[in-house]
């Protein structure tokens, strides 16, 4: 939705899209009618793309083989491309665990910072109003919907795997809380 808004035609393809839309968007793709693809990692395996020239990964994937996979769609039956991942100070750590997977390092390539606060700026703006739209058209009700579906057809409970993922986050926040106190106890026992 924000990179047509901001005048990037494009289809797109991820888990809650119909099969018959990914198809559609498939078919586009490939044949050269719409020239961007915007793809979760439903895209990276057992598709034949054959001509992808650039893959722009938004967010480093955690599993090196993720990226992988990922970049791999650009050289397709010999041919060459171009892979660019977005990177933060936060994603280091997995920088260096794709370098160690693919026992190359990655080049990095210089930005204007000024350039890229622009467009944030305009992304962002952008962001906030599909957001609206996905809102107006109840996106995350179904995919909640279809995530308990899923659960139910694995033989779990929905109910009590999000009573999990709760107690999870609950633990996980007490023992970061933990560590921050016992840092500050350091520090303090320090000075």
């Amino acid at each position: 939705m924000i990179l047509n808004e901001v005048g990037y035609e494009n289809v797109y393809l991820h888990s809650m899209t119909p099969q018959r839309q990914r198809l559609a968007a498939l078919s586009q793709f490939k044949s050269n009618v719409v020239q961007i693809l915007v793809a979760t990692d439903v895209a990276s395996r057992g598709l034949d793309i054959p001509a992808v020239e650039l893959v722009l990964n938004h967010t480093v994937p955690s599993n090196p083989k993720d990226y992988i996979h990922r970049v791999g769609r650009t050289a397709r039956a010999g041919r060459g491309g171009t892979a660019i991942s977005l990177v933060t100070p936060y994603d280091i750590r997995l920088v260096h665990a794709i370098e160690d997977a693919i026992n190359t390092k990655l080049s990095e390539y210089k930005v204007d910072d000024k350039e890229i606060v622009n467009i944030m700026t305009q992304v962002s703006v952008t962001r906030g109003e599909a957001e609206i739209q996905l809102d107006e058209l109840k996106f995350n009700e179904r995919k909640l919907i279809n995530k308990r579906k899923r659960l139910i057809l694995e033989g779990k409970d929905p109910d009590e795997e999000e009573e999990k993922k709760k107690q999870y986050l609950k633990d996980r926040h007490r023992k970061r809380k933990s560590k921050i106190n016992d840092k500050i106890e350091e520090v303090s026992s320090q000075l």
